[in-house]
């Protein structure tokens, strides 16, 4: 354990030693706010400490992820209404993974007060459980339930593990360095120049975006899953191959599930849930994923993003009823195009979600729908230095892209019921490392050209 939270806080350390102090305050907090609600004579005085906790932490994360982002705000609304003000922004780091390791430790804190975990009293082993190093800074959110009793058996030692952990970590390492990577080059080339964008190419750096996206957050939970499963710890699964949706709602139950059903449990059932009138319901749904667009980033594209995916499910809820839970698996006409529709509207989210504005975002549906010069940029991928000039990438790379988008796809629908894991540790010998080698290859090729940071990190 020692080990463990050492590492842990080392990890940290490597990003900025300054602020492990504040991760540790954190920590300790939510540790003497269980403490206090486990000794508290009757429930108001529960309700008291929760409530303390809930706004200290809560109001550190304010200060460092939002505080600028509501000062532009009141100088927008200012400006707005022909009344500029100006007021002073404070110039603060983010501090890397803190809405990760924050909802990680309130979720603690509620949990006790709810009576549903025991109240941790080893003050070494609630530190690790906060900075457990493979989920601190971009997840899998793990719950009190789940993480904390491993941590108190650290004792799963097993061969078993090691097979798996490491098929996960080369997997996730595939899809961070072999796809999600090569996309960024792409993404970033266009959407940070939407202004110089033709059609073509915004169409192809917003499909692009879609799986750079999903392969670098869903690689970085494979990797995060599998050196937990080294120690023999197991995380919560964070992807079910989301893009295989066939509604919004079910989009959401397969992707960045720990988010998603943190929301559902710690704000969206206390507000009520769906056990309430239809009006209330719309605002609890609608509500909680802008609050989930704002907690992925302090700005109007995050807050549109958020509100989208509430208005459909909203929409869902009345086109189909209560026969949503019941739409069969399976490839057929209908849920083939159930299946566009949800990837549609995934995308026009995904569109304000990496904009760097709000301008931008439509700019970009502008552009795409006008639909301009289409086919004269078709012809200029195929000539010498005409796709780096449109997309960012050599023709080479461009053509290598699309390909790794389909090995993925193809492999991602074959193991949607067995895993990832089970598929490639019931290979037979030769398959098998023909896998390891392959992969290994591939990361270290592609790892050359160096790698970028998560995009989860700055969240």
């Amino acid at each position: 354990m020692y080990f463990l939270l050492a590492a842990s806080y080392f990890f940290y350390a490597c990003w900025s030693f300054s602020y492990l102090g504040l991760i540790f305050f954190t920590s300790a907090s939510c540790f003497l706010a269980g403490l206090m609600i486990e000794k508290a004579p009757d429930k108001r005085r529960k309700k008291l400490f929760l409530a303390l906790s809930i706004v200290i932490n809560f109001l550190i994360l304010f200060i460092f992820k939002y505080f600028n982002f509501v000062v532009q705000a009141a100088q927008d609304i200012s400006a707005y209404f022909n009344h500029p003000a100006h007021f002073d922004f404070l110039d603060i780091l983010l501090p890397v993974g803190i809405s990760f390791y924050t909802f990680h430790s309130i979720s603690y804190v509620i949990d006790v007060y709810r009576g549903e975990v025991q109240t941790e009293k080893n003050l070494f082993r609630f530190l690790l459980f906060v900075s457990f190093f493979p989920q601190l800074v971009a997840g899998p959110i793990a719950r009190t339930r789940d993480l904390l009793p491993q941590l108190r058996h650290l004792d799963n030692y097993k061969y078993e593990n090691f097979r798996k952990g490491f098929v996960l970590i080369f997997w996730g390492l595939f899809k961070k360095m072999v796809i999600a990577d090569r996309l960024a080059i792409s993404v970033n080339h266009v959407y940070n120049h939407v202004d110089q964008a033709s059609s073509l190419s915004l169409i192809i750096a917003t499909i692009f975006f879609t799986y750079q996206i999903y392969c670098d957050f869903s690689g970085y939970s494979d990797i995060a899953l599998g050196v937990s499963k080294l120690f023999g710890i197991d995380l919560m699964l964070n992807f079910r191959s989301p893009y295989f949706s066939k509604t919004v709602t079910e989009f959401w139950r397969r992707w960045h599930i720990s988010l998603s059903t943190w929301f559902r449990d710690y704000l969206y059932i206390p507000l009520g849930g769906n056990k309430v009138s239809q009006g209330r319901w719309i605002f609890n749904t609608v509500f909680v994923f802008v609050i989930s667009g704002l907690w992925h980033g302090a700005n109007y594209t995050f807050l549109v993003w958020g509100a989208i995916h509430g208005i459909m499910l909203v929409i869902e809820r009345y086109v189909y009823g209560r026969s949503i839970r019941d739409i069969q698996p399976g490839v057929n006409f209908k849920n083939i195009i159930r299946w566009g529709i949800t990837y549609i509207i995934v995308i026009i989210g995904w569109v304000f979600f990496r904009a760097n504005n709000i301008s931008d975002s439509f700019a970009v549906f502008g552009k795409i729908l006008e639909f301009r010069n289409v086919m004269p940029d078709v012809r200029s991928l195929f000539v010498p230095g005409g796709a780096e000039s449109l997309i960012g990438l050599k023709f080479y790379d461009f053509v290598l892209a699309i390909f790794f988008i389909l090995m993925l796809v193809t492999v991602s629908f074959a193991v949607r019921k067995s895993g990832i894991i089970n598929a490639v540790l019931n290979l037979s010998a030769v398959p098998r490392w023909a896998f390891y080698i392959g992969v290994t290859f591939l990361v270290l090729w592609f790892g050359k050209f160096g790698v970028n940071e998560f995009v989860y990190f700055q969240f």
